[in-house]
């Protein structure tokens, strides 16, 4: 028996199966902020076109030139961009979504006028669907009345990182009865069911109850293995690369080591050449930025570090050990069954925009927490957590009750 929707959404038979349309959001209050969206959008579209007509008409009055073509053409991805910021206004204001499979994929598309924008999804690395709820915010205050106050957003965890958006705006209810449905559509067409949907309360972050789950399954594509021995649990945990935090800190370690240096330089060659009139560059201007040389040479060195580092942790029902080796060193971390009050997944107070990067937390029972394995994504991090608890028969946060310690946890 298929779930009901509720009869604002409406369904379609296609050849492929099913189009879910749903109505034109009702915004509320946040139609204003569409409607300033267009205005910039529009602004920025036309500053760009006089832009183009101008730098072709300076180029070109004593006859065609390539070169002034090129220039013009400069403002071409400009006017794109205040176009994409139009139809983001649109979609906005009176926009709305349409989910369907098609082609092996999950299409969710926003239609709003002339714009259109697609979110696609292989359906068969759809693993499951998730459901967030609460309240929207403006200056940070929560919604409280009107259509705004019980938003919900439905998300698809995928073979990726990270779950990604799948459609927003709409009543928790909503969300919750299409996910059910999407659930089922996408059994059928690929033969085996998918995961249970996993529904964030409201208050929670999508990351809080990530990592909260108990995982006994290792997520998809992970390169650290977890071996049982008795009743010991082994991991390895390799390095990871270049990716994620390590990716980010490189690549802004070295734009900040090319800005730097590029300005040293330019400071340095107007020190010994002759042809500068006037004062040399005082001293203290060298100091300054090689300071900022300094700073990116740190960053650097960080991103080498997080991209090379590797770890290896045996635990087992009286005791814990982890060993993480870097290029700059190794330090071992050792705890008895009686040190240990709680081990949980927790942001370790870095965070990417705006996003907190979560680690491995060892609580102690001295009320110390040990951080670890920051960089690995949450599921990862959350299949670590559960081995471990399992295997120490401790719990996921203080005052909870103990289970007692599961023998089939699988690796």
């Amino acid at each position: 028996m298929s779930t009901p929707l509720p009869p604002e959404i409406r369904a379609e038979p296609t050849r492929h199966g099913t189009r879910y349309i749903l109505p034109r959001r009702q915004t509320g209050a946040l139609k204003a902020f569409g409607c300033a969206t267009i205005a910039f959008g529009s602004a920025f579209a036309g500053f760009a076109v006089f832009w183009i007509c101008a730098a072709a008409f300076a180029t070109q009055r004593g006859g065609f030139s390539l070169g002034g073509v090129l220039f013009a053409m400069f403002g071409i991805p400009f006017v794109l961009a205040g176009l994409a910021i139009i139809g983001f206004g649109v979609i906005a204001i009176h926009g709305h979504c349409e989910i369907e499979f098609e082609g092996g994929e999950l299409r969710a598309r926003e239609r709003g006028g002339p714009f259109r924008w697609t979110r696609r999804f292989q359906l068969a690395s759809i693993r499951r669907f998730m459901v967030s709820s609460g309240a929207a915010t403006i200056n940070d205050q929560p919604v409280t009345t009107g259509p705004l106050s019980d938003v919900g957003a439905l998300m698809a965890e995928t073979d990726a990182a990270s779950p990604r958006l799948v459609v927003m705006g709409y009543p928790r209810a909503w969300m919750d009865a299409l996910a059910a449905r999407l659930s089922a559509d996408a059994a059928a067409q690929r033969g085996k069911p998918l995961g249970e949907t996993l529904s964030i309360a409201p208050g929670s972050t999508m990351e809080e109850s990530l990592v909260k789950e108990d995982r006994l399954e290792p997520p998809h594509g992970t390169n650290i293995r977890v071996t049982q021995q008795g009743d010991a649990v082994l991991a390895i945990l390799p390095s990871t690369g270049f990716k994620g935090q390590a990716r980010s800190l490189l690549v802004f370690a070295i734009v900040w080591l090319l800005i730097s240096t590029v300005v040293l330089a330019a400071f340095v060659a107007a020190s010994v050449s002759d042809n500068v009139k006037g004062d040399k560059p005082p001293w203290f201007i060298f100091v300054f930025i090689g300071l900022f040389e300094a700073i990116g040479i740190a960053m650097l060195t960080g991103a080498i570090n997080y991209a090379r580092r590797k770890a290896s942790l045996r635990a087992s029902r009286t005791d814990l050990m982890i060993v993480r080796q870097s290029p700059f060193g190794s330090k071992t971390f050792k705890a008895g069954r009686s040190d240990i009050n709680f081990i949980r997944v927790g942001p370790s107070g870095t965070t990417i925009n705006d996003v907190p990067v979560m680690e491995l937390q060892v609580h102690s029972a001295d009320g110390k927490k040990h951080g670890f394995f920051a960089g690995h994504s949450n599921e990862e991090l959350a299949w670590l957590a559960t081995h471990l608890r399992r295997t120490l028969n401790v719990t996921a946060d203080e005052g909870e009750s103990l289970e007692p310690p599961r023998q089939d946890a699988q690796s």
